[in-house]
Formats: C-alpha cells, structure tokens, sequence
C-alpha cells in the first residue's frame, strides 16, 4: 500500500525550495499568491494546497511535480516510457509537433538535474 502524502510534507519540500535558493519567504509567497495563512494551514494539516498552485509552485522552481508532492524523481527512461504510454493511448488528445518537443524537453531537464544531484 502506497503512503498518504501529507500536505505538510510538500511544504516542508517548498520551504526547502525557498531556503535553498535564498528567496525570501514573505516575497515567494506574495509571487505565489500564497497568503503566510494558508501556508500555515496545510503545514498543519487543516487545508491542502491546490493542483494550480503546486504546478505554479514546480514551475518557479523548475522541479517536477513529483518531486514536490511525492519527494521522488521519475527517471528519465520511466519519462521515455511516459511519453510511449501518452502516444499510444487512444483516450490523449493528440499533441502538436511543438507539445511534443516541449515534453521531450522537460523530460531530458529532469534527467539532467537528477544526475546533477547525484554528482
């Protein structure tokens, strides 16, 4: 059976991501739209934070998603598989030539700041 994922373990991963790149706190979450409140309250655990605002959140930082919810990295190669599962299924819309590229491209970006982080 797979772990409950707590809200206050993705803050702890968002407090890390605002400690470790020296950004001030109140300034993030003021970018963010994120009152020092709601902050508060998935910490304790009385509220969760939103999809919208975890993306937001992955995005200026340029980590994944899965790293801020979860604490893992998918791999590069399970991001190729990804990319084969999303071709091949009949219920995804179709993606442009650019769509694609972009995905590719986020996909090598992980890999490269996941074996960055090994070194």
């Amino acid at each position: 059976m797979e772990k409950f994922v707590s809200s206050k373990e993705i803050v702890e991963r968002i407090e890390y991501l605002i400690e470790s790149n020296n950004i001030p706190k109140g300034d993030f979450l003021k970018e963010m739209g994120i009152s020092s409140g709601n902050m508060g309250d998935w910490k304790s655990e009385r509220s969760t934070p939103n999809i919208h605002k975890l993306v937001r959140v992955a995005e200026y930082f340029k980590t994944s998603l899965d790293w801020l919810v979860t604490g893992k990295d998918r791999s590069a190669k399970e991001g190729d598989l990804l990319g084969e599962s999303i071709q091949a299924s009949d219920s995804v819309h179709e993606l442009s030539e650019d769509e694609q590229a972009f995905i590719r491209e986020y996909i090598e970006f992980t890999g490269y700041r996941k074996q960055g982080k090994r070194e």
